[in-house]
């Protein structure tokens, strides 16, 4: 197959090699699985390889990343190569972030809602720049075709219907219908309301398309997501008194009622802190009918189904009442019937379990919650991956292949593993013997040993020095033992809870020290900047690894094993235990090391990592340059001084 589209005049290693694999995969029906680090190059090597097989077979890319500066940078590649060849593309946001719209712009919500809010602001002719664009549908034909020729970001045509006072995300629907790529988020493409909507908006079926997945290793998390729902004591306070202001007495009997069941259910369990317990599908309804029996009757079951209908049909009335408000059309009660008829549609599934919990809000108060967990990925991806042209999958952390194969459901795989492009003389990983967080060593004086040595590290260093934590608990015992006094460097800590404006002004104001005198950014595992975040250069050249996050075993993680352990022919609790904490681990140590021309030192403080058990999912690149040195602070202290002694003036002023 031609490489005509590749842009650039030289390949980085194992490039060639990567674009081959891809369209042989392809070509032969068989989807793409495959390992690569970060600066290898994935993003222009894959184009390269989808393109002449997508222009060859008249299909669509879809390109699906986790950031928005992700699906630019797929546009921003495109680009290099529209410099060589014809191409065109373009990034797409959400609706609440590409909406001019001053009720989506003004209130803060997800994807599904800016889109449920758009339809109702078109529906009730409530919106000025959708009207303006039927109005105009000449001038936005023009657009169209123009931004229709090139790869275009976003933003872009944020910026132009602005100045037209249209709107964006009906002139990208026309855009999308003629272009090659479409970078976009994950959601668009696995939510199965947003997926139907995209569907219609570009004019194709799944079958037309060849789907590329970045950052796969998120998918698994994301699906079981998508194939969960909640309900929580606040939802059901908020809904009483929606009942009571629409006058619709019905539901506000039905809703007291269903509020006692959450007090009688946390009465007769005992709780500790943010603890649940797995109950059955009869049990909500058996207490809402006050049988307390094992089995519902049909006939309290019509009644409930007939009750969830009128609730509808009053939670519409009052989303657009909160509309005409210039409100977000939210209603409780339709949260409400929807779960209901969501806990109705699991039964008998072995996929799904119930949970009730009781756990802590944001502002630290005590909540009750109903849960819905999907415990299988598996009903949410092949509903996309069974019937695309093909698939690309691909991160720096997804080994094992077959494992991440096995959970996604994916068929006819196609499996490699690609060396790193980085020299080895550029990474060093040490794993020090004498620390754990392991439960039974958690203790004031493990956590005072713990922080001597990342003391000794972030002292050492002359650049931003990243913790990742496996647990808050982790985080907190490094806080107590004194990391903050004892550090020469200011310390930036993601909070429990922390919002997502103030965390970014926290990660803002870390990499401003990165040519100063350095800073710390202490965290978690699994959060958003051990696992988002990209820190390249000085920003963060060395990241030290505090313990393996394994999730505590509680109900819900049992009854994934379970599940599992019957699914998967024994491999219950490695799959839904011990791998999904390996990966957190890899994308935590991953943050030091963007750049080939970067320095990373990986400094793993627990030593169950010496574990070939551990070890095995960590990234090979990482896994190569491992070194495991005895409890000594000294000798801990002269690796980090070896490693980067050739290389102080890069960290200087």
């Amino acid at each position: 197959m031609e490489d005509s589209f590749f842009p650039y005049e030289k390949y980085r290693t194992n490039q060639e090699e990567f674009i081959q694999f891809i369209q042989t995969s392809l070509t032969k029906k068989k989807n793409p699985i495959v390992e690569a680090a970060t600066g290898f190059g994935k993003t222009i090597s894959v184009l390269s390889a989808v393109l002449p097989i997508a222009e060859k077979f008249g299909k669509k890319i879809v390109y699906c990343c986790r950031t928005h500066k992700q699906m630019d940078r797929v546009m921003e590649e495109l680009m290099e190569v529209g410099k060589k060849v014809e191409v065109s593309g373009i990034s797409i946001k959400g609706r609440n972030s590409m909406c001019l719209h001053p009720t989506i712009v003004n209130n803060d919500m997800d994807t599904a809602m800016a889109l449920h809010t758009c339809r109702l602001l078109r529906r009730e002719n409530k919106c000025e720049f959708y009207t303006n664009m039927k109005e105009s549908e000449e001038r936005a034909y023009e657009i169209e075709v123009s931004l229709s020729q090139k790869p275009t970001l976003s933003q872009d045509v944020v910026t132009l219907c602005i100045e037209e006072n249209m709107c964006p995300y009906e002139v990208v629907k026309g855009i999308l219908q003629n272009v090659e790529v479409i970078s976009c988020s994950y959601m668009y493409i696995f939510h199965p309301e947003i997926r139907d909507n995209f569907l219609e908006g570009i004019g194709a079926t799944l079958e037309d398309i060849i789907l590329i997945l970045d950052e796969a290793h998120n998918l698994s998390e994301l699906a079981i997501n998508l194939g969960s729902d909640q309900l929580s004591v606040y939802s059901i306070t908020n809904a009483i008194n929606e009942s009571i202001e629409f006058e619709e007495p019905i539901v506000s009997e039905f809703l007291y009622r269903l509020y006692d069941v959450f007090l009688d259910l946390e009465k007769d369990n005992i709780f500790d802190q943010e603890d649940e317990v797995i109950i059955s599908y009869q049990e909500l309804f058996t207490r809402l009918e006050g049988t307390r029996g094992p089995f519902v009757s049909k006939s309290f079951e019509k009644k409930i189904f007939d009750l969830i209908s009128y609730m509808k049909v009053v939670g519409d009335k009052v989303q657009k009442a909160r509309l005409k408000k210039n409100k977000v059309p939210r209603s409780h009660i339709f949260k409400i019937a929807s779960f209901l008829e969501n806990w109705f549609n699991a039964r008998g599934n072995e996929s799904y379990c119930y949970i009730f919990e009781k756990s802590k809000t944001k502002r630290d108060e005590d909540t009750l919650k109903l849960g819905i967990l999907s415990l299988d990925p598996r009903p949410i991806t092949t509903q996309v991956l069974d019937y695309v042209y093909g698939a690309v999958h691909m991160s720096g952390t997804l080994e094992p292949l077959e494992a991440y194969s096995d959970i996604i459901g994916i068929k006819n795989p196609a499996f490699k593993v690609f060396p790193s492009p980085f020299s080895s003389s550029n990474i060093k990983g040490i794993v020090t013997k004498g620390v754990t967080t392991k439960g039974t060593h958690r203790n004031p004086e493990m956590y005072k040993k713990i922080t001597v040595k990342a003391i000794d590290v972030i002292n050492s260093v002359q650049a931003n020095v990243g913790i990742f934590c496996s647990s808050y608990d982790v985080v907190d015992g490094l806080l107590d033992a004194g990391i903050i006094s004892m550090s020469d460097k200011p310390v930036f800590i993601e909070e429990r809870n922390m919002d997502s404006r103030k965390n970014d002004e926290n990660v803002f104001r870390f990499k401003q020290c990165a040519n100063k005198e350095g800073a710390v950014l202490l965290g978690v595992m699994g959060g958003r900047n051990a696992e988002g975040g990209d820190y390249p250069g000085n920003e963060m050249n060395t990241v030290i690894i505090v313990g393996v996050p394994y999730a505590k075993p509680t109900p819900r993680i049992k009854a994934q094993e379970e599940y599992y352990q019957k699914v998967f022919f024994g491999k219950g609790k490695y799959y839904a235990y011990y791998l999904p904490a390996h990966r957190k681990l890899s994308q935590a140590a991953g943050r030091a090391h963007r750049l080939l021309s970067d320095k990373a030192l990986i400094v793993f403080l627990d030593e169950r990592v010496a574990n070939k058990f551990v070890s095995k999912d960590i990234p090979k690149w990482i896994r190569d340059s491992l070194e495991y040195i005895p409890d000594s602070e000294e000798i801990l202290k002269e690796k980090v001084k070896v490693f980067f002694e050739n290389h102080i003036d890069r960290f200087k002023n």
